[in-house]
């Protein structure tokens, strides 16, 4: 059959057609997100450690920044030490979240001043400008235990610890007095730009040596949240007070003071005669004020249409958990209702043995209140596994697990992740 010119012109324009037509379908449009292109080269913040702090040789230095104006494009992350790329993290940013954080280990060696640098790239080769950070490492520091000694930050001194001991939970207790705190886990980022160098304990004063990373927070509870920095295994700080109930220490913190749980150090004198000292005063939740009922009095009161949706988890380094090895995770959370949420929410990570679903660790977050349409990045989260090498473990993520936050679902709260534990 001949085809004629104008024929084979009409079917190059329904070819044409078709083509516009199947990538318009493909165009990714996700509910409730922000689909607006970002533009200009990314941003890194580093936020430990902080600049010119001193560590001991062989110190694992804990590795944290904030990557912003991100988006899906983000090819990898760049970290350098002295020049020399330590870790390539590819494609860090799956869900093309407009911020997200890493977190990354580097064992201190070689006396001296180090540099640290972090650039993220786009896939287009473009990158933002390198993000750097100094800090020191010396061979020796006098201790004032002989158990040994301490990480801090500021220009303070870190020495070598041990694994620090990881209960299956939180090293934090639970709140002590009102239910609804919510706990970060064990080594937490360290405080960004503190005030001062935290002083180390001395030997003409009491003091009292961490057993594992714990957090140090503004009074004797759980409630007082977000902790304002956190300890090392094996620091040693001055010891000032206790609480009335004795399950909190009051200890010297940079300039100032902080509280940390008794249980997870070993104070260096008997503590029955030590100071008591009550702390501020617990913090309470606010109540959400009574939605008031509409004219006529017997009509039923508006509900709520948020609707909180849990989005990607990244899991830094990724699965599966190696044992001892601490991971830090960071989860998207998002409003995909028709209303902000009026409080706050926690999260909630727990790994159990798949065999006989027993829990083996957990750890908790929180996010603030979220405005409908918008998705935050909750990160600093961290998780320590110990037990059960070599069999299957299942990570199950939820978020407002207590039902804190009024939503009208939470069907999408949950998501359950299987891996094999690791050897130590």
């Amino acid at each position: 059959m001949r085809i004629t010119q104008s024929g084979r012109w009409m079917t190059l324009c329904l070819a044409i057609a078709l083509v516009l037509m199947v990538s318009g379908c493909n165009l990714a449009n996700t509910p409730g997100q922000n689909t607006a292109a970002i533009s200009g080269p990314p941003t890194v913040q580093i936020a430990a450690p902080p600049a010119n702090a001193t560590y001991l040789e062989n110190v694992a230095v804990n590795i944290q920044a904030l990557i912003g104006n991100a988006g899906t494009d983000i090819d990898r992350i760049e970290i350098l030490v002295d020049g020399t790329i330590i870790q390539n993290l590819k494609t860090p940013n799956p869900g093309g979240a407009p911020s997200f954080s890493i977190v990354q280990s580097w064992q201190a060696a070689g006396a001296g001043q180090h540099t640290i640098s972090i650039t993220a790239f786009r896939a287009d080769g473009s990158s933002s400008a390198p993000a750097t950070v100094v800090l020191n490492v010396i061979t020796s520091q006098p201790s004032p235990t002989s158990g040994g000694a301490s990480q801090t930050t500021g220009g303070s001194t870190v020495q070598p610890t041990n694994t620090p001991s990881t209960s299956s939970g939180d090293n934090n207790p639970p709140p002590t007095t009102a239910s609804g705190g919510n706990n970060p886990t064990a080594q937490p980022a360290q405080p960004t730009n503190p005030p001062a160098p935290a002083a180390s304990a001395t030997p003409s004063t009491p003091y009292t040596t961490t057993t594992q990373g714990i957090n140090v927070r503004s009074g004797p509870s759980t409630l007082f949240n977000p902790p304002i920095g956190s300890l090392a295994a094996d620091q040693s700080v001055d010891l000032l007070a206790k609480s009335p109930d004795g399950q909190w220490f009051k200890i010297k913190y940079y300039n100032g003071s902080g509280w940390v749980f008794a249980a997870y150090t070993k104070p260096s004198i008997d503590v029955a005669n030590l100071t008591v000292d009550a702390g501020p005063p617990v913090p309470t939740l606010t109540p959400v004020p009574p939605t008031a009922a509409p004219i006529p009095p017997t009509a039923v009161p508006q509900q709520t249409t948020a609707n909180l949706v849990l989005g990607n988890v990244n899991i830094n380094p990724g699965l599966p958990i190696v044992c001892g090895k601490t991971v830090g995770i960071s989860i998207d959370v998002a409003n995909l209702g028709g209303q902000p949420t009026t409080a706050s929410g926690s999260i909630s990570i727990k790994d159990y043995l798949v065999s006989n679903n027993q829990e083996v660790a957990s750890t908790n977050g929180a996010f603030g209140p979220i405005n409908n349409g918008q998705t935050v990045n909750v990160s600093g989260i961290f998780l320590t596994v110990t037990a059960f090498v070599g069999e299957q473990h299942k990570l199950v993520v939820t978020i407002n697990p207590d039902g804190g936050v009024p939503e009208t679902s939470n069907s999408d709260n949950s998501r359950e992740l299987t891996y094999t534990l690791g050897s130590c």
